[in-house]
C-alpha cells in the first residue's frame, strides 16, 4: 500500500521485523499475533493453516503466494509441503525475517497492489489479517486486482481476517470499552492505526464481476478475540 503519513501501521511493522528469533513462536509475534486482541493460540494457528491448505488444495500447487506474509509465520507452516512458496509484504524488515526463518522462501518487499511476480505465476494465493490495512476499498480493489493478474486461470484466492461491516459497532465497541477499557483507544476510526471494514457483498460482487464463484466463513477460532468480528472469502473459478 501507499506508504503515507497518517499510516503509522508501516511503522509497526518496520520496527517489528527487527525483532529476534526464527521459530514460530517468535514469527506469530513479530506479525502482532501474540497480545491482545491479536493473539492466537499455535493450536489456532495450526487450524488455520490447515484450512487454507485444504480449501486452496495447495497439495496440487507447483507455487502458493501470501500477499502480506509478514515475518512469514503462516507460510511457516507451508514448509515441505510440496510447492514452491513465495511471500510479498510492504515492509522489507519482516521479509528480510521471513527468508531468514524460511530460507526457501522467495520473498519480495512490494506493495499489494503492486506485486512484483509475473502474471499467471500461481495456483493459489491466500492473504491473512491484511485487507484490514488497506486505506480504503479502492486500494483492497487494486490490491484483488494484482491477485487476479499473477493468478492461473483456474486458481483460487483466499483472503482470510476480514473485518465483517455488519459487526462494526459490536466490534469497536468491544475493543474501546472491554480490551481498551480506561485507556486510549489506537484504532479508533478517525486514528492512523484504523482498521477498514467490509461488506459480504463487496467479495460477491468482485467476484461475480470476475467470473468467478464466492463462499464467506465466519471465523471460528476459539483464542483469537477478534474472531466473532471477522469472516475469510474462498474465490474460485
Amino acid at each position: 500500500m501507499n506508504i503515507s503519513t497518517d499510516n503509522k501501521w508501516h511503522e509497526v511493522w518496520t520496527r517489528k521485523g527487527t525483532e529476534s528469533g526464527d521459530s514460530l513462536e517468535d514469527l506469530m509475534k513479530a506479525d502482532g499475533f501474540d497480545t491482545g486482541t491479536g493473539a492466537i493460540s499455535v493450536d489456532d494457528w495450526m487450524k488455520t493453516s490447515a484450512d487454507i491448505k485444504t480449501r486452496l488444495e495447495t497439495d496440487k500447487a507447483s507455487k502458493i503466494l501470501e500477499v502480506g506474509c509478514g515475518a512469514g509465520a503462516m507460510l511457516y507452516t507451508f514448509r515441505n509441503s510440496g510447492p514452491e512458496l513465495y511471500g510479498a509484504d510492504y515492509s522489507e524488515t519482516l521479509i528480510q525475517k521471513a527468508t531468514s526463518a524460511i530460507p526457501e522462501l522467495n520473498g519480495k518487499a512490494c506493495e499489494a497492489s503492486a506485486l512484483g511476480f509475473a502474471d499467471n505465476m500461481f495456483e493459489a494465493v491466500f492473504s491473512h489479517g491484511v485487507f484490514f490495512y488497506f486505506r480504503d476499498l479502492n486500494y483492497a480493489e487494486e490490491a484483488m486486482n494484482e491477485i487476479m493478474r499473477v493468478l492461473t486461470h483456474d486458481g483460487k484466492i483466499f483472503i482470510l481476517d476480514v473485518p465483517d461491516l455488519e459487526k462494526r459497532d459490536l466490534c469497536e465497541d468491544f475493543r474501546r470499552n472491554v480490551v481498551y477499557a480506561g485507556e486510549e483507544y489506537p484504532t479508533a476510526e478517525d486514528s492512523p492505526y484504523r482498521h477498514l471494514y467490509y461488506p459480504k457483498s463487496w467479495f460477491h460482487e468482485y467476484g461475480e464481476k470476475h467470473g468467478m464463484k464466492v463462499q464467506t466463513f465466519d471465523q471460528d477460532l476459539e483464542s483469537y478475540p477478534m474472531s466473532p468480528y471477522r469472516f475469510n472469502a474462498l474465490l474460485t473459478f
